[in-house]
């Protein structure tokens, strides 16, 4: 059975689910586990904390609401090719040190993004 995500918060225990059981927690790098240290607002319409483009120096956006197709968290969690998320590329397929996360374990996050972020739980803004 295919995971739900319905709002921000089933979002964090998703991903941190996956990484435990991968044996990938808990992330290092410069942004750690942002889903965790970021209000929802933050995260649907913010940047990836301590990452900028090597040569722009810009800032990447996390996501794009409604287009998981371009956000850069699935194309990092994808390591898609052509792309700076590719496997050996810099930065890389996210987690960078670990275990990627498979399609299976991507689709729900991506429906969650093409869903528009539902966060019908006032419980994490």
């Amino acid at each position: 059975m295919t995971a739900v995500i319905k709002n921000y918060s089933d979002l964090g225990t998703y991903i941190n689910s996956i990484l435990t059981a991968n044996g990938d927690s808990p992330v290092g790098g410069p942004h750690a586990q942002f889903w965790d240290t970021l209000t929802y607002n933050e995260f649907i319409s913010g940047n990836v904390p301590g990452v900028a483009d090597a040569t722009t120096m810009q800032p990447w956006k996390i996501l794009v609401v409604g287009n998981s197709a371009a956000s850069n968290l699935i194309l990092a969690l994808s390591g898609a090719t052509g792309t700076v998320f590719a496997p050996g590329a810099t930065p890389g397929q996210m987690p960078r040190f670990g275990t990627p996360f498979t399609d299976v374990q991507i689709q729900p996050i991506a429906a969650w993004i093409d869903a528009k972020c539902p966060n019908p739980s006032a419980a994490i803004s």
